[in-house]
């Protein structure tokens, strides 16, 4: 009995080690990265905002040019409104490069098709919180 609650103990201890280890910051960013232009495609924006690094989505609340006053929306929610209704445009969304800036850190670089077949291309920086990947930068590539 005390062989068995022994391997058993090892198992559970190996997996606790291996989930530990968790994914590279490369496969974090990229997933973060997809799942949030995912969201953008299908019109959810608020599933995109929770995706955003805090201070980053303050920063873009701030950009939103609706005045507060004539809605009763929260300054999140204008911003999810805004995300989503970018999505419609968006025909094709590939992800061409992923670099790892260092362990809490990574670039995505994406291009996107719009529906006129004009291709875009965006570097978007992740950054791990406490427990997440969350997207801390999207800029235009020039």
């Amino acid at each position: 009995m005390k062989r068995i609650v022994l391997i058993l103990a090892l198992v559970l201890v190996g997996f606790f080690v291996f989930r530990g280890c968790g994914t590279s910051p490369e496969e974090a960013s990229k997933d973060t990265v997809k799942e949030f232009m995912s969201a953008i495609r299908e019109g959810e924006g608020k599933e995109a905002v929770k995706l955003l690094y805090p201070p980053f989505r303050d920063a873009l609340v701030q950009d939103v040019k609706l005045p507060i006053q004539i809605t009763e929306m929260k300054p999140s929610e204008l911003l999810a409104c805004a995300l989503s209704s970018m999505g419609e445009n968006v025909k094709k969304v590939k992800i061409i490069d992923v670099k790892k800036i260092d362990d809490k850190h990574a670039e995505v670089l994406v291009k996107v098709i719009d529906k006129n077949g004009v291709e875009k291309l965006f570097w978007f920086i992740t950054i791990k919180d406490e427990k997440s990947w969350k997207i801390a930068s999207i800029s235009n590539v020039k």
